[in-house]
């Protein structure tokens, strides 16, 4: 089978998959680009999201400092590290609001006015077997090793002062068994739910109707680009585009969210457990032996080959 007959094949399944949404929403009946949808859903809800995140972030901060009111010292770049480690609730607090009501709800508006009431429908909120989510997970920790090496050879060739390196750890390093677990909900859970409706759910699903497997490139692009993590852009993007595969080729949801929560999950359990240990801080730093980069690479390459076989009934009229 020629590359022209794989597409239209996948199209073919596609439609299918289609064919079972009324698409009732306001944007279908008027006919009107679904590429425009999902870039307009894209824009507007992360307007909605960031500008409202911004407001509540300054207010929950204020509050904060009213009732634990606190002096921050030494250089600006040592108030900058104090400032992330003792306004982490407010922070985290904000965030978790913001990924639910801001992000989450938003999305399932647009969906139902502009597309269909079929929202888990046209979501992909649809079992799939167990073994592509565990394989989902597998790929995304052994591909863990090569993000964190490429973050880090970034980090260290451009020079980047420890302080900006260390912000991220300041604000999602647990100092107790109950942050731990906070910790876990909002950074974990939050965006394996929130994120992955708005940006696999919505976004990638409205651009796929049109751009096929184009789609989940795009989409693990701006992925990256969207956590505004100059630092990570490279290690997200490489995440985001493994998520929106999963998504893609398992025509579910489960998959790209059970490997979003794995990742952040485990650098949140990085980050607590590294004091503890050397090996741990060496994983987390990004100072990886190229060995083991390389063979975590071939390992997970094998697994996405095992994926995209185990995927292939989605991809059959």
């Amino acid at each position: 089978m020629n590359n022209g007959e794989i597409q239209n094949t996948e199209f073919e399944k596609q439609e299918s998959f289609n064919q079972q949404i009324n698409f009732n929403g306001s944007w279908e009946k008027k006919n009107r680009s679904i590429t425009a949808a999902a870039f307009t859903g894209l824009i507007v809800i992360g307007a909605i999201y960031f500008n409202v995140q911004s407001i509540l972030m300054a207010i929950s901060i204020s509050f904060y400092k009213a009732i634990y009111p606190f002096k921050f010292h030494g250089d600006v770049f040592d108030k900058i590290r104090e400032a992330a480690f003792y306004l982490k609730t407010p922070i985290l607090v904000t965030l978790i609001i913001t990924e639910f009501l801001f992000m989450m709800f938003p999305t399932l508006w647009i969906v139902k006015k502009w597309h269909t009431t079929d929202i888990k429908k046209y979501i992909r909120i649809r079992l799939c077997s167990l073994d592509e989510i565990l394989l989902a997970v597998l790929i995304t920790i052994f591909s863990l090793p090569f993000c964190y090496y490429i973050s880090d050879l970034l980090v260290r060739s451009l020079n980047i002062p420890d302080v900006f390196k260390d912000l991220g750890s300041e604000v999602f390093a647990a100092n107790s068994s109950g942050q731990y677990i906070f910790l876990i909900f909002a950074v974990a859970v939050t965006p394996a739910i929130c994120e992955e409706i708005f940006f696999r759910g919505y976004f990638q699903r409205t651009l796929e109707r049109k751009m096929g497997v184009k789609s989940f490139i795009l989409t693990g692009i701006l992925f990256g680009l969207f956590h505004m993590q100059p630092l990570s852009l490279i290690s997200l993007s490489i995440l985001g585009i493994l998520f929106s595969f999963f998504y893609y080729r398992s025509k579910s949801i489960f998959p790209s969210s059970a490997a979003h929560f794995t990742n952040n999950f485990i650098a949140i359990t990085l980050l607590f457990t590294q004091a503890n240990s050397s090996k741990i801080g060496i994983l987390l730093s990004g100072n990886i032996p190229i060995t083991i980069v390389l063979i975590s690479l071939l390992i997970s390459s094998a697994l996405i080959l095992l994926y995209i076989n185990k995927t292939r009934q989605n991809f059959i009229v």
